[in-house]
């Protein structure tokens, strides 16, 4: 039974931060289907360094001490960025934030396995082990590859000789710190230590997709003023991510939860829309920029869709009035609601528009979403 805990923590808190750090992917350019995949490659990554790393003892090419020191760190990180190298060079790879993501997968995928590992092979100790490396080892693991994904996807970004620099120190710094790690984890440093280890480097990758965003947003905004049939309130919707489930509440009041489920959709759409156009920029490649501009077809097309989803009443909402206010005046608005609600004088507008949109044809039917 303890062993069966100490498993179920092993996998399962790993998984959650994995989740947790998607959460802050708040323009949700990440693929759950690659997340998922970069977890498969990460346990086939671990597959392969319990196979190289033992052997380079083997044959006498590295002492044991060595081999966690020094060729461990750097082989597992070697296997841990190859999914991330496939996923940089696709068209429908983003930027650093993806990166950042992907590459925590790839740790946390490879951590899951080699807690199997070590939780199986101290059944004694089973719930101690799962416990200490869920908190230090696994997020070290975690940190060290999302490392990498963030210096490829920059790299991706800047084909010149800066770009290629940057992840090669990427490389670098992923290497000593995993090394960092395992020298102070070898020597017999508390495990209060290693734990803070792991926090940090947690943090570092929180900063550097807050980083990320950050620049993701200047893109959106620069390129999508430009493009017909998003309009600037649409624009300032996504200049202000963080904000979004507060902007559409009163969206929600109006036309329900499914509506803004899809007003979030077209939004998100929009955005990658814009990155996308930010990339083709930075690709000197002219194959690459017709499979990016492929990608940025298929988004354009379903967004055109959401918006006849989301239908005519509802997008004007979105278009200009609630996008077009500031956020401080939500509670008069809802205010102004309640009055409708009770027939005082001047407050029936809403009403009388949630009756125009449940009677008119165009909210029980698909027309032009404009």
């Amino acid at each position: 039974m303890i062993i069966a805990i100490a498993l179920g923590i092993a996998f399962i808190i790993p998984l959650i931060f994995l989740v947790i750090i998607r959460r802050f992917d708040l323009f949700g350019t990440g693929k759950y289907l690659f997340n998922l995949l970069t977890l498969l490659c990460g346990v086939l990554a671990y597959l392969l360094a319990a196979k190289i790393n033992p052997y380079l003892i083997d044959v006498g090419w590295a002492s044991r001490q060595q081999v966690i020191r020094v060729a461990a760190p750097f082989i597992e990180e070697i296997l841990k960025s190859l999914i991330l190298i496939y996923l940089v060079q696709r068209a429908d790879f983003n930027y650093v934030v993806d990166g950042a993501i992907y590459g925590f997968g790839a740790g946390i995928g490879f951590a899951i396995i080699e807690n199997y590992e070590y939780v199986t092979g101290h059944p004694s100790i089973a719930l101690s082990v799962a416990i200490a490396r869920v908190f230090s080892t696994n997020l070290v693991h975690a940190t060290a590859s999302g490392v990498i994904g963030t210096a490829l996807a920059f790299r991706r970004g800047d084909s010149t000789w800066r770009g290629w620099l940057f992840a090669l120190g990427g490389y670098v710094i992923s290497m000593l710190f995993h090394m960092g790690f395992n020298t102070m984890v070898s020597v017999g440093t508390f495990l209060i230590f290693a734990i803070v280890v792991g926090f940090v480097g947690v943090g570092f990758i929180y900063f550097t997709i807050k980083r990320g965003l950050n620049v993701q947003k200047t893109w959106v905004v620069e390129k999508l003023d430009d493009i017909s049939r998003v309009t600037k309130n649409e624009v300032k919707a996504l200049s202000t991510i963080e904000k979004l489930d507060e902007l559409l509440k009163p969206i929600a009041l109006q036309f329900g939860n499914e509506k803004v489920i899809k007003v979030k959709e077209m939004l998100r759409k929009q955005a990658e829309i814009g990155i996308k156009l930010k990339l083709i920029d930075s690709t000197p490649n002219e194959a690459k920029k017709k499979e990016i501009d492929h990608v940025i077809h298929g988004l354009r097309s379903d967004m055109d869709l959401l918006r006849k989803e989301i239908g005519s009443y509802c997008m004007m909402f979105v278009r200009t009035v609630y996008m077009d206010t500031e956020i401080k005046i939500w509670d008069a608005i809802n205010a102004r609601i309640a009055e409708s609600n009770t027939g005082q004088k001047g407050g029936g507008m809403f009403d009388r528009l949630t009756d125009r949109v449940k009677s008119s044809p165009s909210s029980q039917e698909d027309i032009h979403g404009k």
